[in-house]
C-alpha cells in the first residue's frame, strides 16, 4: 500500500518547468515488471486542485481518492482502507526534479522517480520496495473542468472499514 500511495501523491505535482493543468484527466496504464514476469493494470485518473480519483478497471475495479486522506474501496472485497494523506503535497514534491537525458529526475524517500514530459506528464517509472520496476504511461489526456464531487469518496453502506496509522 505505501508505495502505491507514494506513486498516487508523485504522479500530478507541479514543478519548476513541469506543470499539470488545474484539471487533468487520463487513461493509464500501469505495469509492474518483476524480473521479467510483468502485472498489468488498466483506468482512468482525475486530478483537480491536488485532488486525485483513481478508477482501476482491469484486471479488478478499485477506486482511490486522495483528498484529506487517501480512501482506496476494493468493491470485491467490500472494504475501503483510510489512511492519512503522506505529508508531502503535490504542488511542491517535484520542485528540484532536474533534467537528464530523456527524463525528468526527482529524489523522495531515497527513490529515484523518472518522468517523461512533452508538454504534459506522460509517463513514469520508479523501483518500489521490493526491486519491481513500476511503469505508468498516460494516454488520451485531457484538461477540460472536472466536477469537484468526483473527488468525494461513493461506496455501498455496508462495506468493511479498515484504519490505517
Amino acid at each position: 500500500m505505501k508505495h502505491l500511495i507514494f506513486t498516487l501523491v508523485l504522479l500530478f505535482s507541479y514543478m519548476n518547468a513541469l506543470t499539470l493543468p488545474n484539471n487533468f484527466e487520463a487513461n493509464f496504464t500501469q505495469t509492474i515488471n518483476n524480473n521479467g514476469k510483468k502485472l498489468y493494470y488498466k483506468g482512468k485518473i482525475f486530478y483537480k486542485n491536488d485532488q486525485i480519483l483513481w478508477k482501476y478497471s482491469y484486471p479488478v475495479k478499485k477506486y482511490i481518492w486522495i483528498n484529506e486522506k487517501v480512501y482506496v474501496y476494493e468493491p470485491n472485497l467490500m472494504q475501503v482502507t483510510i489512511s492519512k494523506r503522506p505529508k508531502f503535497t503535490l504542488q511542491n514534491i517535484l520542485k528540484n526534479a532536474k533534467k537528464e537525458k530523456n527524463f525528468y529526475v526527482t529524489k523522495i524517500n531515497n527513490k529515484k522517480v523518472y518522468f517523461v514530459y512533452d508538454k504534459t506528464i506522460k509517463s513514469l517509472h520508479y523501483k518500489d520496495d521490493a526491486g519491481n520496476l513500476v511503469t505508468i504511461t498516460f494516454s488520451n489526456t485531457s484538461t477540460k473542468p472536472l466536477k469537484t464531487s468526483i473527488f468525494i469518496p461513493t461506496y455501498p453502506e455496508d462495506v468493511d472499514f479498515i484504519y490505517q496509522r
